[in-house]
């Protein structure tokens, strides 16, 4: 056994060293071999070396041999001061976006005609009726006369009034909003990118497919691929940077398209506005100022109505201390030249004086020095307004006439009675200075009528009366309601049709607060009915002819009622027929104060107040 553990031994002693032999053997053999590869390697990189630097040589020679230079090489700068226009044009088109104009001219806004200079001081007589008795109190202030408006002032004011005093309104900046100018696109163009080439001294290109080429002219050939790669960037950055301007123009127009829209509106809609405050300027002017100056153009005519109308509204335009409802009257008569005004005045036993301040009751001297001058102050500032305003010498003499309405102590009924009358020539009352004049004693030179008296009201009879009834009037007789339906109205009564065109024209003219009067009946005569109109400026005295007839009426019979409206002092004619009229009786009538209303105009006003008749001509 052990025998073989030292056999055993001595095959692994024998084995190993025999391994140890083989390994250093194979270790010789490699590094032989490593020798012999090193020596070759060696001997194949000089020959390389050899053959560059040969090939080295070729090209330098080949180099020298054949210059080069490069064409075409893009200028950057050209290309940054295209793209500094479009930056800027970008920033400027985008930021610019001006408004609408803030600051308005609106003056017009502040103009409305002054309707107050031309307002009544007291209600135009056709608009008054009788009043019952009243308590009225005065103050010692009351019976220190005044003067009233002037008419040819007022006439003035009232001719040349209507122009709207503000030009039409300038839609635009003022110089400290206005925008600056709309910025210009940029006159730029994209510069052609050339292509970047090395040429050679021959002019042909260097090929940098050729072997030979592409070494000699590496480090060319690099640069030309640069360059070429710069261009091409620069090119495309720029056509960047003008579609960029290109959509900030457009932008900027559509903005500018809109604000031209919304300015065309806010210029419209502001002149549509002053249009607007002009016409209604105008509008209130004309309503002011028409019946003004129809008066006016009455009174230069001297007619007996316009001369009236003249000073009915020249005595409108006073002040007295009288209520304003108390009913008053102008007459005139144009062959005696005398002019009369009726007045309506307190009874002094319903007339009371206080204090200016309400304080006490004042003296009993000084309440009876202001009820002694009561009444003559208002007839002498009556008078006095009428001479300064006579400015066509058309009177002569003035008459005043102070009447009041009283409860009779006897009958307990109402009673009016005449307690006042002055009469004086035009030249001695526009010597008074009523300013500084007692009421009182200037009366008395003047030689007026009145009784003073607070216990009773003591009637006087005054030197001057034009006011008397006309004896032409009858009681009107209602016939419509006791007709039938579709009746035929030229079969009627002569005398039932004109009360029928009266009681129609009272209708009419009810809201108008007019009273018509129907005459005497006498066929065919001059006045078939009157109508007295109390609005204060179109109204008056209207006289009416009516005529039932069959033919045409003839022109003939226009001029009559002409004849017939200047002969009544009237301010209108009105002539209603059943037939029609003729075109020369409209052409003869027009501009004149004449209404003509034939058959068809007579039944629709008929329907109009719900009656519903015929015209049919008799055989």
């Amino acid at each position: 056994m052990n025998f073989l553990i030292l056999a055993g031994a001595v095959l692994l002693v024998i084995g190993y060293g025999a391994f140890l032999v083989i390994q250093g053997l194979l270790k010789g053999v490699d590094a032989a071999s490593k020798a012999v590869a090193d020596q070759r390697q060696a001997t194949a990189n000089k020959r390389a070396e050899r053959l560059a630097h040969q090939e080295y040589e070729r090209s330098q020679a080949y180099r020298a041999e054949n210059p080069v230079r490069l064409v075409g090489i893009p200028n950057p700068h050209t290309f940054r001061h295209a793209f500094s226009l479009l930056d800027d044009y970008v920033a400027t088109a985008t930021a610019y976006r001006p408004v609408l104009p803030s600051g308005l001219d609106t003056r017009f806004r502040a103009y409305r005609f002054p309707s107050q200079m031309f307002e009544l001081a007291r209600p135009h007589p056709a608009s008054l009726s009788n009043t019952d008795p009243r308590k009225v109190s005065l103050t010692p202030a009351d019976v220190l006369m005044g003067g009233g408006a002037d008419m040819s002032s007022l006439y003035g004011r009232a001719a040349g009034a209507c122009d709207f005093p503000c030009a039409p309104p300038t839609f635009g900046y003022t110089p400290a909003e206005a925008p600056t100018p709309k910025p210009n696109f940029p006159s730029v163009t994209a510069p052609h990118p050339p292509a970047v080439r090395l040429v050679a001294s021959d002019g042909r290109d260097v090929d940098g497919e050729d072997e030979l080429q592409a070494k000699a002219f590496e480090a060319e050939l690099q640069r030309v691929a640069a360059l070429n790669a710069q261009a091409w960037e620069l090119d495309t950055t720029f056509h960047e940077k003008y579609a960029a301007a290109i959509e900030a123009r457009d932008l900027m127009e559509i903005y500018l398209a809109d604000l031209s829209l919304k300015w065309t509106g806010a210029q419209a809609a502001l002149l549509g506005e002053f249009e607007q405050m002009k016409v209604a300027y105008e509008r209130d002017c004309q309503r002011a100022t028409q019946p003004i100056r129809a008066v006016n153009e009455r009174y230069r005519k001297s007619t007996n109505d316009g001369v009236r109308g003249h000073f009915e509204l020249a005595l409108c335009n006073i002040t007295l201390p009288v209520p304003e409802d108390y009913p008053w009257e102008v007459l005139y008569d144009p062959q005696e030249r005398v002019l009369q005004v009726n007045q309506c005045v307190p009874s002094l036993p319903d007339v009371s004086v206080v204090r200016s301040d309400g304080k006490r009751p004042p003296a009993k001297r000084d309440a009876e020095a202001v009820l002694r001058r009561y009444v003559p102050a208002v007839a002498l500032q009556i008078a006095h307004h009428v001479a300064r305003n006579d400015l066509q010498d058309d009177v002569d003499r003035i008459a005043v006439n102070c009447w009041s309405r009283f409860y009779d102590p006897v009958s307990g009924k109402l009673k009016d009675a005449f307690v006042a009358a002055l009469a004086v020539d035009k030249r001695d009352i526009t010597e008074f200075n009523l300013q500084r004049a007692d009421a009182l004693e200037a009366f008395r030179a003047l030689k007026g009528a009145y009784v003073y008296s607070v216990a009773e009201v003591v009637p006087i009879e005054p030197a001057i009366r034009l006011d008397k009834d006309d004896e032409r009037f009858v009681a009107g007789r209602d016939v419509l309601d006791g007709m039938a339906q579709g009746q035929n109205l030229a079969a009627m009564d002569w005398q039932d049709f004109e009360h029928l065109i009266r009681e129609l024209l009272a209708k009419e003219y009810a809201d108008k607060n007019a009273e018509v009067k129907i005459t005497r009946a006498s066929r065919d005569r001059g006045v078939d009915a009157v109508i007295f109109n109390s609005d204060p400026l179109h109204g008056g005295k209207f006289v009416v002819q009516a005529k039932r007839y069959s033919n045409t009426v003839d022109v003939a019979a226009v001029r009559e009622l002409y004849g017939t409206v200047l002969n009544e002092g009237a301010n209108r004619g009105i002539l209603v027929t059943t037939s029609h009229f003729g075109r020369d009786a409209y052409e003869w009538a027009a501009n004149k104060p004449l209404t003509l209303i034939d058959g068809r105009n007579l039944l629709a006003l008929l329907s109009k107040h719900g009656y519903n008749f015929r015209i049919e001509a008799l055989p």
